[in-house]
């Protein structure tokens, strides 16, 4: 058996693949874990690599009709007449990735959870301490298992416990999400352009119940931009002037801010405890890989467990946790760099670097061979 902490995104998954790989879970919440109640229409990018991994979960099958395709994504700088075109025929049939809407994939894990027959759910939990192995609980006493497992985001109480520090980076910018509907359809194309106060992302969705077009927006500015209040009007009509593709376009969903925050840690594992998805790392949204990345860390820690459990070992084992950190270290390393670095590069305002970025964008454009490899990267194949 092992002990998770944290139902989210990331847990639920890992909780859900584990039982099917055979081993028994206590999934710890410390909130109640329930169907949302408030419908959130975030919408979360989804590669093809994490479409792969959710499929071997069972989750896809449920998933599928409510996600949309990304068969194209356009990247250029605004002022620009540069562009990157990203196609998926250039690699095959499969698509870019896919967008989904945070509530379906919420739902579908908390089905997914209450059906997987190895997974017991202790929600409403209050977390004491944690030990090698013991997570100490108000309501259950002391639990033990061979590992404790905290995907408990980016404010882990499981990383505090254990001592691994964490680097935290403030952007000093905060992130609109919203969604709008528009005149003209957006092909299955997602946008990412940058401007001077930040990047901008046009993800496409699923067409809504009166078939109307419609695409989600991350819209990156400073912090002190006041994305809860400008005037609704005013708001479409910006967006329209910074992105005049669509036509026409209409507010259609409430407004999320969030806080532009990169975390790392220096190491993601301690005796018998491991760290998986935002617990062990936070990324800029400039790439839409953070889940991603959190699936890819369940997807290697649940084929360790499961290779561990069919040679009779110990489910903790310091072998194991090595493992696993050798395993992810790069791809939590390399993708932080480069979200960061990508990030601070169209941050300047410098002619110099200007051009560097647009002669960039053409390189790779008619470089065939450096294009799929940045295409393979997005897709998380």
């Amino acid at each position: 058996m092992v002990i998770i902490v944290g139902a989210g995104l990331v847990g639920a998954a890992l909780a859900i693949r584990l039982s099917q790989l055979g081993i028994k879970v206590q999934l710890l919440e410390r909130n109640a874990f329930t169907k949302p109640s408030i419908q959130d229409g975030r919408t979360i990018a989804v590669t093809l690599g994490s479409k792969r991994f959710l499929e071997s979960c069972g989750l896809w099958q449920v998933l599928e009709p409510t996600a949309q395709r990304i068969n194209h994504i356009r990247v250029f700088e605004q002022g620009s007449a540069w562009t990157l075109d990203y196609d998926y025929q250039d690699l095959g049939t499969d698509p870019m990735g896919y967008i989904i809407e945070f509530d379906c994939l919420l739902n579908a894990l908390f089905d997914g959870v209450k059906n997987a027959e190895l997974v017991e759910v202790l929600d409403n939990c209050t977390l004491q301490q944690l030990l090698p192995g013991e997570v100490h609980t108000k309501e259950h006493g002391v639990l033990k298992a061979p590992l404790v497992i905290g995907a408990d985001g980016r404010n882990s109480w499981v990383r505090g416990q254990v001592h691994i520090k964490s680097k935290t980076k403030e952007y000093g910018h905060k992130a609109l999400v919203a969604h709008f509907t528009h005149e003209k359809p957006h092909q299955a194309t997602a946008w990412e352009v940058f401007q001077p106060s930040g990047p901008f992302a046009m993800l496409p969705m699923v067409d809504t119940v009166d078939g109307q077009h419609q695409s989600g927006v991350v819209w990156c500015g400073p912090k002190d931009y006041p994305w809860e209040s400008i005037p609704t009007a005013e708001l479409e009509q910006k967006l329209i002037d910074l992105f005049p593709f669509y036509g026409k376009v209409t507010l259609n969903s409430i407004r999320w801010t969030f806080p532009l925050i990169a975390l790392t840690v220096d190491k993601a594992t301690a005796p018998r405890t491991v760290l998986v998805g935002d617990a062990a790392h936070a990324l800029h949204p400039i790439a839409g890989q953070g889940v991603n990345l959190g699936w890819r860390d369940v997807a290697d820690i649940a084929q360790l467990l499961a290779d561990a459990k069919d040679l009779g070992g110990d489910l903790g084992a310091e072998q194991l946790l090595s493992q696993y950190s050798r395993r992810r270290k790069l791809d939590h390393k390399g993708l932080y760099f480069f979200t960061d670095g990508l990030t601070r590069l169209f941050e300047s305002d410098s002619q110099v670097v200007s051009f560097v970025r647009q002669a960039g964008l053409a390189v790779v454009g008619k470089i065939p061979s450096l294009k799929k490899f940045f295409m393979k990267k997005a897709m998380g194949v």
